[in-house]
């Protein structure tokens, strides 16, 4: 696992341990991460220069595979997140601004995993299912063992 942390409200222990809890609870045989935490005027550039979307948004992932398929066993690719928006869109959660940010890092990875909410319906709710236990289950397993992202 690679990672930059420029504006990030997180150590890069604190998402290394995130990211490997988060692979172990994927069942991933193999993995090449890498995390890049940015400000919201450099995830704009990045979501024009690969969406066409002129704006800031809280994550995007670029997967190493062509497609990778739903509940594969690689997760491998590029997650660019920024910190402002992440903590903007999550301002009443109960979580720390770590814990806050981690949410939008798993998201990328299940995008990395093959999950996709963008075509909608059941695969949108598929995604959000997995993404919502995979989070209570990380940052459980993390609490239990000192290092968790509730407040």
């Amino acid at each position: 696992m690679r990672q930059d942390l420029r504006p990030a409200p997180l150590s890069g222990a604190a998402l290394k341990g995130f990211v490997l809890a988060a692979l172990g609870c994927l069942r991933a045989e193999s993995a090449d991460v890498r995390v890049r935490v940015v400000g919201d005027a450099a995830i704009a550039r990045w979501n024009r220069d690969f969406l066409g979307r002129p704006w800031p948004t809280n994550v995007l992932s670029f997967p190493d595979a062509d497609q990778p398929s739903p509940g594969g066993k690689s997760v491998s690719g590029d997650i660019v997140v920024s910190a402002p928006t992440c903590l903007s869109q999550t301002q009443g959660w109960r979580e720390t601004a770590e814990g806050r940010v981690f949410f939008f890092v798993l998201h990328g990875m299940l995008h990395l995993a093959g999950y996709d909410h963008e075509a909608g319906g059941a695969q949108a709710r598929r995604m959000r299912r997995k993404e919502l236990h995979l989070y209570r289950r990380v940052l459980a397993e993390r609490a239990t063992e000192g290092r968790g992202g509730h407040s």
